[in-house]
């Protein structure tokens, strides 16, 4: 940790567990290792933990929802904008012990990420899971060349909120978007269609689920019939993969 800006992890009960340690920015040039975290022990495990919970839990459970950002000091900018309800996996897949601490404290989560490839890549990376336990997951991407810490800097809570209720899309959008765009290729729109079909099957509620996969239907101009068979195959894989798990 020599020669590095300390960021203690706190753990939901509010004590610190770990710390995380950052070359500071002129000396970042040719460091392999921007970022140094403790090591996994008894007290802390990083796929359990989550950078900021003890600061915003009440939040979190007042707003009735929460923000998934990258990077400690994208949650430090952030609370100081205004906004609290922030928690950050530090770069990591979110693991079911983080979504499952969350979701405790609400069902709506955000995930707020750069509009980069990087950040494309990590809103993509956890979608499934978090509709596995059952939370609602909408999607928000900053503007190119801005992350949460410099967009809050720049913009007061007012500002930065209301580009959130402009911009905010669910799963569904997010992916047809994504995954869509440009692509006149049969095999590639299948393929993404599929992909889509696949994170619908993940939700646990089956009204929920009919309702998206409807709306699905509707967005991407498909049967609804062609996609419900699609589903139900994804369903059956689901139920067949988590009874491996469980063996």
């Amino acid at each position: 940790f020599a020669g590095r800006a300390i960021f203690p992890w706190i753990s939901m009960s509010g004590k610190v567990v770990a710390f995380g340690g950052r070359k500071l920015d002129k000396e970042t040039k040719g460091v392999q290792q921007k970022y140094v975290n403790s090591p996994d022990s008894d007290i802390y495990h990083k796929d359990h933990e989550l950078y900021g919970i003890y600061q915003a839990k009440r939040a979190i459970a007042k707003e009735d929802c929460v923000y998934m950002v990258e990077g400690y000091t994208d949650v430090i900018s952030m609370h100081q904008c205004g906004i609290e309800n922030v928690v950050a996996n530090s770069g990591t897949a979110l693991s079911q012990h983080q979504i499952r601490m969350l979701h405790r404290l609400t069902k709506n989560i955000v995930l707020l990420y750069d509009g980069d490839a990087a950040g494309i890549k990590a809103a993509m990376r956890g979608t499934d899971m978090i509709l596995e336990e059952g939370m609602n997951i909408k999607v928000l991407l900053l503007p190119d060349n801005e992350d949460p810490d410099s967009f809050a800097r720049k913009h007061t809570v007012e500002e930065f909120r209301k580009y959130i209720d402009d911009n905010v899309t669910d799963f569904i959008q997010f992916k047809i978007d994504i995954l869509l765009d440009g692509v006149n290729d049969p095999v590639k729109r299948s393929e993404a269609i599929s992909s889509i079909v696949k994170s619908i099957s993940r939700i646990p509620d089956p009204i929920i689920r009919a309702s998206y996969l409807q709306d699905s239907a509707v967005r991407l101009r498909m049967s609804e019939a062609t996609l419900l068979t699609r589903m139900n195959t994804f369903i059956h894989e689901n139920i067949e993969e988590r009874r491996r798990r469980k063996e």
